[in-house]
């Protein structure tokens, strides 16, 4: 038995070994024949990021050329300031951040101010850049000066007027890239470059090297060109109109030869080590270790997809035993990685985790895409997160940290900016926990990063808009009050105006009774006082005093109702008020600005009515408290609202009324009020009731306060 099983154990090897050897002339031979796959894959890698840097390099000196029109501008806010050429030419003077720029000049009334500081013919060259029409703001452009291509990374900037809005100026501000060093020899050294030419048009327009010759139809095919010490590559980059720079790297071939030979002598020594080892090694893993360990690997793979699995003995105890333990374990892992599975792809959450001990941390992989990040790139454990919040942020958040670290919070919480790898910030709300050891010392921090930059941005945008929409409805309700208060001025004018032509009429007839002209002098400065009531009334409605303050309900409603009372009057509506002497705490104002709107749009729909029928037109107003709730409820006998417009009165912009009479704000934010400043609710529904024994139809507005 035991020679038959030597026999076979000597046949597999056999076997094994011849398979082995020809798996190792193919693994070989298939080595030496891909590795110039790997260096020519290698070569892309290496010069895809140099384009990268390149690229980079270029859209930053953009984005300064940018910053600094944006200064520019910002010093000459002052309009007069771009009246005096001999002004502008002073301040300039004194701004040290152009010395970078070929280029200044401002364009005022079609005439240009030229303050470039190049040597190169910038009169010609300004005169080509206003022949083109189109924008060239934050544009590379090319232009023909004596026949000689000039290339421009050009930014411009308009100076607009505050008071007028209108243009009165524009800034020009470029760099000349021809034999322009600084930004080749920027982008060589990043890129760890031999040398380096821009060309254009078959021109060369800037280079690292003085005496150049470069066949540029070898790039025609191929972006790399190998030779035996240096090796050549080329990047198109695309400026305005689709024309493009031709940019060739120039690097040595050392390394790559370098590279060459010793993969294929590690390959040979790894194989050569492989066969001794697996020769001397294999009799004796195969026995003991080999053919028990497959087993038990067999089951567990096998176990891990099917509890109902049912583990052999072998004749190895310490395996026996392991199986066993090992079911439970992969059946606890499978329970914990898929919940873990579940959350972490539910949330969209960056997992960061904190080895306090070892003062190392991790960020997966959804952590780092989030902020435009690799798993690459380094980041330190001390500085890389702190350095990263907004410094408008930093304390508030660090404030938040040290109260979670001291243990007065259960949970550490904020929300800030976080700058992302190209320089931008995202708004972040962070959560996370502290974990202590058996012995209470500090050990892991733990938590999740969330992405809300689209939330906040949001949020501001709603405020915005919320905060336009507002003012345009306070506009409005300007224009209505000041119609009110025309209707309200009409009859005390006439008084003042019939009074004054008595007193006239009378001096000129030589008929004036003393007692009776005091009487009218007095009714006259009665009426006087009335107007400038309603004028204090009507100040105080538009400039009130915008802060929470405890106030009377009836009171409010029955002092700004007195400013409409005459338009009531002329359009045969009656108010009949049914207030309790009710205090709430709020924005006095904002609530009468929404029982006025409520109470116009009665008076408009009562005014249509009226036109077809003369029926009495009423408004009732009157207040109830239930559960701690204040009801104010406004109603008329206009006809109600259609079914159809119902849902959509609330909407912005929405309205039946004429154009010159409405702006469709009003019951918008008049819900808004309500619910933002008065945690409240406004509804509306069509009633029918009774007055006098006479049956009515109107719409019911309900403004429901909390108290």
């Amino acid at each position: 038995m035991t020679n038959k099983k030597l026999s076979l154990s000597l046949l597999n090897s056999l076997l094994l070994l011849v398979f082995f050897i020809v798996l190792s002339i193919a693994v070989l031979f298939s080595t030496y024949t891909n590795t110039q796959k790997v260096v020519d894959k290698n070569i892309d890698d290496y010069f895809k990021q140099t384009y990268n840097i390149t690229k980079l390099i270029i859209e930053n000196e953009q984005n300064n050329l940018d910053n600094i029109v944006s200064k520019i501008s910002k010093e000459f806010e002052n309009i007069n300031d771009l009246n005096n050429p001999d002004s502008i030419s002073y301040k300039i003077e004194t701004l040290s951040y152009i010395d970078s720029i070929d280029l200044l000049f401002f364009k005022k009334n079609n005439e240009v101010y030229d303050y470039s500081n190049s040597l190169f013919d910038t009169e010609s060259i300004i005169d080509e850049i206003r022949k083109i029409k189109s924008s060239i703001n934050h544009k590379i452009i090319n232009i023909k000066v004596n026949n000689e291509d000039i290339v421009l990374m050009i930014s411009t900037k308009q100076i607009i007027d505050n008071n007028t809005g209108r243009v009165q100026a524009v800034i020009y501000a470029a760099k000349i890239l021809n034999n322009n060093f600084a930004l080749l020899n920027d982008i060589k050294s990043k890129s760890k470059q031999v040398d380096m030419h821009i060309f254009f048009d078959n021109n060369i327009i800037a280079s690292t090297q003085k005496n150049i010759a470069i066949d540029l139809s070898r790039f025609y095919h191929n972006s790399v060109d190998i030779g035996d010490r240096t090796i050549y590559s080329s990047m198109w980059y695309e400026i305005f109109e689709n024309k493009s720079l031709n940019i060739i790297y120039v690097t040595k071939n050392n390394s790559f030869d370098v590279l060459k030979e010793s993969f294929l002598h590690q390959a040979f020594v790894l194989l050569l080590f492989l066969i001794f080892c697996f020769i001397l090694l294999y009799y004796l893993s195969n026995k003991f270790i080999i053919k028990p360990f497959s087993k038990l690997l067999n089951y567990a793979y096998k176990v891990k997809d099917d509890k109902s699995i049912r583990y052999e003995n072998t004749k190895v105890l310490e395996f026996d035993k392991f199986a066993y333990e090992l079911k439970g374990i992969i059946s606890e892992l499978r329970d914990v990685k898929e919940q873990y599975s579940r959350a972490i792809d539910g949330v969209q959450d960056g997992l960061w985790d904190v080895d306090l001990k070892n003062k190392k941390i991790f960020y997966s992989p959804r952590f780092l895409t989030m902020l435009g990040y690799s798993s690459h790139d380094v980041k330190t454990y001390k500085s890389f997160w702190q350095k990263s919040i907004h410094k408008d942020d930093y304390e508030k958040t660090m404030i938040a940290l040290k109260e979670h670290l001291s243990g007065k919070t259960e949970v550490f919480e904020s929300e800030y900016r976080f700058k992302c790898k190209n320089g931008s910030f995202m708004w972040i709300k962070i959560r996370g926990k502290l974990f202590y050891d058996s012995k209470k010392h500090q050990s892991r921090f733990t938590g999740f990063h969330t992405n809300i930059n689209d939330l906040v941005v949001l949020q501001e945008e709603n405020q915005q808009k919320e905060r336009m929409l507002y003012q345009q409805s306070k506009l409005a309700s300007m224009g209505e009050m000041i119609g009110n208060i025309a209707h309200q001025w009409r009859q005390p004018l006439t008084v003042i105006s019939v009074i004054a032509s008595t007193i006239s009429m009378q001096l000129q007839l030589n008929t004036l009774d003393k007692n009776a002209t005091i009487k009218d002098i007095d009714k006259l400065l009665g009426t006087v006082d009335y107007l400038s009531s309603i004028i204090d009334k009507f100040r105080y409605f538009f400039n009130p005093n915008n802060e929470i303050e405890n106030f009377s309900v009836c009171e409010a409603i029955k002092e700004n109702l007195v400013i409409f009372e005459s338009s009531y009057k002329s359009n045969n509506i009656n108010l009949i008020l049914n207030l309790d002497d009710i205090y709430i705490s709020g924005y006095k104002f904002e609530l009468m600005q929404v029982v006025i709107n409520i109470i116009n749009n009665s008076k408009d729909a009562l005014s249509e009515k009226s036109i077809m029928d003369k029926e009495e037109n009423y408004i009732f107003m009157k207040t109830d408290v239930k559960d701690k709730v204040l009801t104010l409820s406004i109603y008329d006998n206009a006809g109600g609202i259609d079914e159809e417009l119902a849902e959509k009165i609330y909407e912005p912009y929405f309205t039946t009324k004429h154009q010159s009479q409405g702006t469709g704000l009003g019951l918008y934010m008049s819900n808004e009020i309500i619910k933002k400043h008065f945690n409240g609710k406004l509804s509306n529904k069509t009633i029918e009731y009774e007055y006098e024994d006479k049956n009515f139809k109107g719409e019911e507005f309900k403004i429901e306060i909390p108290l």
